[in-house]
């Protein structure tokens, strides 16, 4: 229980100091523009599991509503590969039912564009992000508008592209 509680307010935390915070990388935008507002209007839910059931359970029996989203730190990550993670990401998203799923695993390479984050000292785990993909989609479409993605890569911002016209 310990364990579960310091990796919920980590996952705040990295929030509150990471994704909503402005930055260059974004044109001036946070990483996560709607981070904040989600936190404030209390339409975050965050799970601890070690394994990636509860995220398939949540995506079929309890999605997040408009506007809400799903973080899930998942300590189990240990057991499988980044690249069998981001396979069953691929997965996940084939057969989406209006519900996207977005992963990050310990062992994916350091996200340059992120500033560094030091957490609390919770175990390592991985996060995934469960949310409506109406909602991914339309705010993807607003932040194109302000260069938000000015320096994504281009095979990004084709995978940016190719889930907004789901």
């Amino acid at each position: 229980m310990i364990a579960e509680n310091l990796i919920k307010e980590e996952i705040r935390s990295w929030s509150s100091e990471v994704l909503e915070k402005p930055s260059d990388n974004f044109s001036g935008l946070p990483p996560c523009p709607y981070a904040r507002k989600a936190w404030s209007n209390d339409k975050v839910r965050v799970h601890v599991a070690q394994d990636l059931d509860l995220a398939v359970r949540i995506k079929k029996d309890n999605p997040p509503e408009k506007d809400s989203v799903d973080v899930l730190g998942w300590t189990g990550w240990d057991n499988m590969s980044a690249d069998e993670f981001d396979t069953w990401l691929d997965e996940q998203n084939e057969d989406h039912k209006g519900i996207w799923i977005i992963g990050f695993h310990p062992e994916h390479p350091l996200d340059d564009s992120q500033e560094e984050f030091e957490g609390n000292g919770s175990p390592t785990y991985g996060v995934i992000l469960i949310q409506p993909l109406s909602d991914l989609s339309a705010a993807s479409k607003r932040i194109l508008t302000k260069g938000y993605y000015a320096n994504y890569a281009p095979e990004d911002m084709n995978h940016v592209t190719r889930r907004n016209a789901q």
